[in-house]
């Protein structure tokens, strides 16, 4: 289960024990959004593609950079949100697609997002990804 922060060390290629602690919060939170935060190149969909080929045992995971939305197998869904004017996503319909049920990834979510989430009660937790040296990582993670 989740506390209120915890924080990880690890370098991007050993992904597995940050794979089961997310798999975890999410067999107890089937309707979960993980928030993923970070500078470009931090490893926010590094994140992502190491969890889906934990999780679904499956590879080809991609950046939803120029599609916004990616979807594997129903049950893992990837956004990518840089650069994109919230107004216009819900102009768009575009959050109809969290009403999914399963693990909701979004790559740059900003504070009114995760506002507005929690308000609709959806299960949120913020990683932050902050680069460290020799191929480090730091993910802060907060409920």
């Amino acid at each position: 289960m989740l506390s209120d922060h915890k924080s990880f060390i690890f370098s991007e290629d050993n992904l597995n024990e940050l794979c089961v602690y997310l798999l975890d919060i999410s067999t107890h939170n089937p309707h979960v959004f993980f928030l993923l935060n970070g500078d470009l190149g931090s490893g926010k969909t590094t994140l992502v593609k190491e969890f889906v080929k934990f999780f679904l045992k499956t590879d080809g995971v991609t950046s939803p950079t120029f599609s916004i939305s990616q979807d594997y197998e129903d049950k893992v869904f990837h956004y990518d949100l840089y650069q994109r004017e919230f107004g216009h996503l819900l102009e768009l319909g575009f959050l109809e697609l969290f009403e999914r049920k399963g693990i909701h990834f979004i790559e740059w979510a900003e504070d009114h997002l995760r506002d507005m989430l929690k308000r609709w009660d959806f299960f949120t937790v913020t990683i932050t990804i902050t680069p460290l040296q020799d191929n480090q990582r730091k993910y802060e993670i907060t409920q």
